[in-house]
Protein backbone atom coordinates (compact mmCIF):
# COMPACT_ATOMS: atom_id res chain seq x y z
CA UNK A 1 0.00 0.00 0.00
CA UNK A 2 2.64 2.58 1.04
CA UNK A 3 4.41 1.30 -2.23
CA UNK A 4 1.33 2.31 -4.30
CA UNK A 5 1.11 5.80 -2.39
CA UNK A 6 4.71 6.61 -3.10
CA UNK A 7 4.27 5.76 -7.09
CA UNK A 8 1.32 7.86 -7.40
CA UNK A 9 2.75 10.91 -5.27
CA UNK A 10 5.90 10.27 -7.86
CA UNK A 11 3.38 10.12 -10.66
CA UNK A 12 1.63 13.24 -9.36
CA UNK A 13 4.68 15.40 -8.99
CA UNK A 14 5.97 14.37 -12.05
CA UNK A 15 2.53 15.32 -13.90
CA UNK A 16 2.82 18.40 -12.14
CA UNK A 17 6.03 19.54 -13.47
CA UNK A 18 5.19 18.36 -17.30
CA UNK A 19 2.22 20.58 -16.82
CA UNK A 20 4.30 23.42 -15.33
CA UNK A 21 6.66 23.27 -18.19
CA UNK A 22 4.45 23.21 -21.21
CA UNK A 23 2.23 25.65 -19.75
CA UNK A 24 5.01 28.05 -19.20
CA UNK A 25 6.87 27.18 -22.87
CA UNK A 26 3.24 28.34 -24.10
CA UNK A 27 2.79 31.66 -22.27
CA UNK A 28 3.87 34.30 -25.08
CA UNK A 29 4.91 37.91 -24.68
CA UNK A 30 3.22 40.83 -26.38
CA UNK A 31 4.44 44.43 -27.23
CA UNK A 32 2.87 46.57 -28.80
CA UNK A 33 4.48 49.61 -31.00
CA UNK A 34 3.00 52.45 -32.35
CA UNK A 35 1.05 56.07 -31.93
CA UNK A 36 -2.31 56.85 -30.85
CA UNK A 37 -3.67 54.33 -32.66
CA UNK A 38 -1.75 50.89 -30.79
CA UNK A 39 -2.93 52.94 -27.87
CA UNK A 40 -6.77 53.15 -28.58
CA UNK A 41 -6.37 57.19 -28.13
CA UNK A 42 -10.10 58.92 -28.31
CA UNK A 43 -10.63 62.59 -29.27
CA UNK A 44 -10.87 63.13 -25.61
CA UNK A 45 -7.19 62.62 -24.86
CA UNK A 46 -7.59 59.37 -23.06
CA UNK A 47 -6.86 55.90 -23.93
CA UNK A 48 -9.34 53.54 -24.61
CA UNK A 49 -9.77 50.18 -25.72
CA UNK A 50 -7.32 49.25 -28.47
CA UNK A 51 -6.59 46.06 -30.64
CA UNK A 52 -3.94 45.08 -28.52
CA UNK A 53 -6.20 45.24 -25.72
CA UNK A 54 -8.34 43.00 -26.95
CA UNK A 55 -5.48 40.49 -27.98
CA UNK A 56 -4.05 40.74 -24.60
CA UNK A 57 -7.19 39.96 -23.00
CA UNK A 58 -7.90 36.44 -25.22
CA UNK A 59 -4.60 35.61 -24.61
CA UNK A 60 -5.03 36.41 -20.70
CA UNK A 61 -8.08 34.50 -20.54
CA UNK A 62 -6.89 30.88 -22.02
CA UNK A 63 -3.81 31.27 -19.46
CA UNK A 64 -1.32 31.64 -22.83
CA UNK A 65 -0.21 35.56 -21.71
CA UNK A 66 3.86 36.03 -19.86
CA UNK A 67 3.54 39.85 -20.43
CA UNK A 68 2.16 42.79 -22.56
CA UNK A 69 4.27 45.70 -23.19
CA UNK A 70 2.39 48.72 -24.53
CA UNK A 71 4.51 51.38 -22.79
CA UNK A 72 6.66 52.17 -25.85
CA UNK A 73 3.56 53.15 -27.61
CA UNK A 74 2.64 57.05 -27.67
CA UNK A 75 -0.39 59.88 -28.97
CA UNK A 76 1.46 61.70 -31.92
CA UNK A 77 4.14 59.44 -31.63
CA UNK A 78 5.93 59.61 -35.61
CA UNK A 79 7.88 57.41 -37.27
CA UNK A 80 11.15 59.59 -36.93
CA UNK A 81 10.87 59.09 -32.91
CA UNK A 82 10.25 55.57 -32.66
CA UNK A 83 13.63 54.79 -34.75
CA UNK A 84 15.09 57.27 -32.45
CA UNK A 85 14.31 55.55 -29.23
CA UNK A 86 15.18 52.66 -30.65
CA UNK A 87 18.91 53.55 -31.74
CA UNK A 88 19.01 55.25 -28.26
CA UNK A 89 17.42 51.79 -26.54
CA UNK A 90 15.11 53.75 -24.87
CA UNK A 91 14.31 52.33 -21.24
CA UNK A 92 10.83 52.67 -19.06
CA UNK A 93 10.31 51.45 -15.64
CA UNK A 94 7.38 49.03 -15.54
CA UNK A 95 5.97 47.61 -12.12
CA UNK A 96 9.57 48.06 -10.95
CA UNK A 97 11.61 46.46 -13.66
CA UNK A 98 13.73 48.57 -16.49
CA UNK A 99 13.12 47.36 -19.71
CA UNK A 100 14.94 48.66 -22.87
CA UNK A 101 12.65 48.69 -26.47
CA UNK A 102 15.15 46.74 -28.02
CA UNK A 103 14.94 44.07 -25.12
CA UNK A 104 10.89 44.29 -25.60
CA UNK A 105 11.25 43.85 -29.26
CA UNK A 106 13.62 41.15 -28.83
CA UNK A 107 11.49 38.90 -26.57
CA UNK A 108 8.51 39.84 -27.97
CA UNK A 109 6.52 36.25 -29.19
CA UNK A 110 3.69 38.91 -31.08
CA UNK A 111 4.65 42.26 -32.19
CA UNK A 112 2.10 44.91 -33.28
CA UNK A 113 3.46 47.82 -35.07
CA UNK A 114 0.66 50.69 -35.67
CA UNK A 115 2.64 53.95 -37.14
CA UNK A 116 1.81 56.88 -39.10
CA UNK A 117 -1.82 57.54 -38.75
CA UNK A 118 -1.42 60.24 -36.82
CA UNK A 119 1.39 62.35 -38.49
CA UNK A 120 -0.56 61.39 -41.89
CA UNK A 121 -4.10 62.16 -40.34
CA UNK A 122 -5.72 65.23 -41.27
CA UNK A 123 -3.14 66.33 -43.51
CA UNK A 124 -2.56 66.17 -47.79
CA UNK A 125 -0.05 63.60 -48.10
CA UNK A 126 2.45 64.86 -50.93
CA UNK A 127 5.11 63.09 -52.90
CA UNK A 128 7.55 64.30 -50.43
CA UNK A 129 6.01 63.50 -47.21
CA UNK A 130 5.27 59.90 -49.17
CA UNK A 131 8.79 58.92 -50.07
CA UNK A 132 9.87 60.24 -46.53
CA UNK A 133 7.53 57.87 -44.65
CA UNK A 134 8.56 55.20 -46.95
CA UNK A 135 12.50 55.84 -46.80
CA UNK A 136 11.90 55.97 -42.36
CA UNK A 137 9.45 52.87 -42.67
CA UNK A 138 12.34 50.69 -44.33
CA UNK A 139 14.70 51.52 -41.65
CA UNK A 140 12.82 51.00 -38.95
CA UNK A 141 11.33 47.62 -39.70
CA UNK A 142 15.09 46.76 -41.09
CA UNK A 143 16.11 47.22 -37.38
CA UNK A 144 12.99 45.67 -36.13
CA UNK A 145 14.13 42.47 -38.13
CA UNK A 146 17.17 42.40 -36.58
CA UNK A 147 16.04 41.67 -33.29
CA UNK A 148 13.02 39.58 -34.02
CA UNK A 149 11.98 37.21 -36.36
CA UNK A 150 8.79 36.06 -34.48
CA UNK A 151 5.31 37.26 -35.39
CA UNK A 152 5.42 40.67 -36.49
CA UNK A 153 2.20 42.73 -37.48
CA UNK A 154 2.22 45.58 -39.19
CA UNK A 155 -0.68 48.18 -39.18
CA UNK A 156 -1.44 50.12 -41.91
CA UNK A 157 -3.75 53.23 -41.97
CA UNK A 158 -7.05 54.45 -43.09
CA UNK A 159 -8.67 57.47 -44.93
CA UNK A 160 -9.76 60.41 -42.56
CA UNK A 161 -11.76 63.29 -43.55
CA UNK A 162 -10.44 65.52 -46.78
CA UNK A 163 -7.72 63.02 -47.68
CA UNK A 164 -7.56 61.04 -51.14
CA UNK A 165 -8.49 57.55 -50.77
CA UNK A 166 -6.00 57.19 -53.90
CA UNK A 167 -2.87 58.31 -51.90
CA UNK A 168 -3.93 56.22 -48.87
CA UNK A 169 -4.22 53.36 -51.17
CA UNK A 170 -0.74 54.03 -52.49
CA UNK A 171 0.77 54.71 -48.96
CA UNK A 172 -1.19 51.32 -47.79
CA UNK A 173 0.88 49.43 -50.86
CA UNK A 174 3.78 50.87 -49.81
CA UNK A 175 3.55 49.49 -45.99
CA UNK A 176 2.35 46.10 -47.21
CA UNK A 177 5.23 45.77 -49.58
CA UNK A 178 7.77 47.13 -46.57
CA UNK A 179 5.91 44.48 -44.46
CA UNK A 180 6.20 41.27 -46.66
CA UNK A 181 10.16 41.73 -48.08
CA UNK A 182 10.97 41.89 -44.39
CA UNK A 183 8.61 38.75 -43.69
CA UNK A 184 6.42 40.48 -41.84
CA UNK A 185 2.26 40.22 -41.80
CA UNK A 186 0.26 43.25 -43.01
CA UNK A 187 -3.32 43.96 -42.22
CA UNK A 188 -4.93 46.09 -44.32
CA UNK A 189 -7.50 48.58 -42.25
CA UNK A 190 -8.33 50.60 -45.25
CA UNK A 191 -11.93 49.79 -45.17
CA UNK A 192 -12.58 51.46 -41.60
CA UNK A 193 -12.85 54.78 -42.75
CA UNK A 194 -16.31 53.54 -44.95
CA UNK A 195 -17.52 52.59 -41.30
CA UNK A 196 -19.13 56.56 -39.48
CA UNK A 197 -20.27 54.27 -37.14
CA UNK A 198 -16.42 53.23 -35.66
CA UNK A 199 -15.79 56.79 -35.47
CA UNK A 200 -16.08 58.54 -32.12
CA UNK A 201 -16.33 62.33 -33.61
CA UNK A 202 -17.14 63.64 -37.22
CA UNK A 203 -14.21 65.59 -36.98
CA UNK A 204 -11.49 63.18 -34.85
CA UNK A 205 -9.23 60.03 -37.06
CA UNK A 206 -9.57 58.40 -33.89
CA UNK A 207 -11.81 55.14 -33.42
CA UNK A 208 -13.90 53.37 -31.35
CA UNK A 209 -13.51 50.21 -29.70
CA UNK A 210 -15.86 49.02 -32.08
CA UNK A 211 -13.25 49.50 -35.01
CA UNK A 212 -10.82 48.20 -32.54
CA UNK A 213 -12.55 44.99 -31.99
CA UNK A 214 -12.36 44.90 -36.13
CA UNK A 215 -8.43 45.14 -36.50
CA UNK A 216 -8.26 42.88 -33.52
CA UNK A 217 -10.26 40.03 -35.55
CA UNK A 218 -8.27 40.70 -38.65
CA UNK A 219 -5.20 39.79 -36.56
CA UNK A 220 -6.63 37.04 -35.04
CA UNK A 221 -7.22 36.04 -38.58
CA UNK A 222 -3.85 36.61 -39.42
CA UNK A 223 -2.47 34.55 -36.24
CA UNK A 224 -4.19 31.53 -37.39
CA UNK A 225 -2.88 31.33 -40.87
Amino acid sequence: MKKKIIIITILGALLSIMIYFYTRNDEIIIVSLGDGLSLGMTPYNIEGYSFNDYLQEDYKKTHKLKKYIYEFAGANKTIKELIYEIKENKTISIKNENIEIQRAINEADILTIAIGLDELANKKITNQIKTEYQSDLEELLSMIKMLNHNKVIVIGIYKTKHQDELVINKVNAIIRDISLSNGFKFIDISEISNHDEYFLTATSHYINYEGHKNIYQKIKTVLNE
